[in-house]
């Protein structure tokens, strides 16, 4: 190993241990703000949509297209058809905004509808997970949906940092897809349990507990695989 590298190696006990957990505490803090859309404007944005006012559902599009596109690539590992998906999603909800009976309820029933467009497609197959990287319109490559790895400055850091991301995203894809659903809902999306409940239709108890396994199962995962790689079985 050389010395370049041996450094943040060394120091993968320290950052694995606070990497899930700065998230968790991050969702808990950033829930309410994650909502990002005012209540009052979010009811005039669906009943102006549920009166065939395109404006205003594409308003919607714009505020919730990322964080639905960001949830189905999670699910599928697979860009375009995280991006085919989407478009699903968005033609379904617009068809079928009259069903939404509460407008407050809008994010969760989108997410639902997503969720479904998932099942339907991947129903009895495994989707096939590719790389976790995806480009925005710069070219530049980013997380597909959020920074998992902690804030760098060196370039010891940035290795570091790097190689945290790619594990840590690897964990979360190995998941089984029970977990790994309301894992992303809520380390990544930052949802409420009682929004995620809503969303996968089990009780609240059930993903509470699912939460909290798939939180100890990316753990897990994470220290045996830095323990098989860099000869770190004993973390703790």
């Amino acid at each position: 190993m050389n010395d370049f590298l041996c450094s943040p190696i060394c120091n993968f006990s320290g950052c694995l241990q606070s990497i899930v957990k700065e998230k968790e505490h991050k969702a808990a803090s950033d829930r309410k703000a994650n909502s990002g859309v005012d209540p009052e404007k979010l009811d005039a944005l669906v009943n102006s949509a549920k009166s065939g006012d395109i404006a205003a559902f594409s308003e919607l599009y714009g505020l919730y297209g990322k964080k639905i596109l960001n949830y189905i690539f999670r699910l599928t590992g697979s860009r375009e058809e995280a991006e085919d998906l989407m478009q699903d999603t968005f033609v379904l909800a617009f068809k079928n905004l009259d069903s939404l009976k509460e407008n407050a309820k809008f994010q969760s029933w989108l997410f639902r509808i997503a969720q479904n467009n998932v099942f339907q497609k991947y129903r009895g197959k495994t989707p096939q997970m590719e790389s976790i990287d995806i480009h925005d319109s710069s070219g530049e490559s980013t997380s597909a949906v959020t920074e998992l790895a902690t804030p760098t400055k060196g370039p010891e850091d940035k290795v570091l940092s790097a190689e945290l991301e790619k594990i840590v995203q690897r964990a979360i894809n190995e998941l089984p897809e029970k977990y790994r659903q309301v894992f992303v809902l809520s380390a990544v999306q930052r949802l409420s349990y009682q929004e995620i409940a809503e969303i996968v239709g089990r009780s609240l108890a059930s993903v509470k507990s699912d939460i909290h396994r798939a939180r100890v199962e990316v753990r897990d995962k994470i220290k045996e695989y830095l323990g098989d790689n860099y000869g770190m079985s004993n973390l703790h």
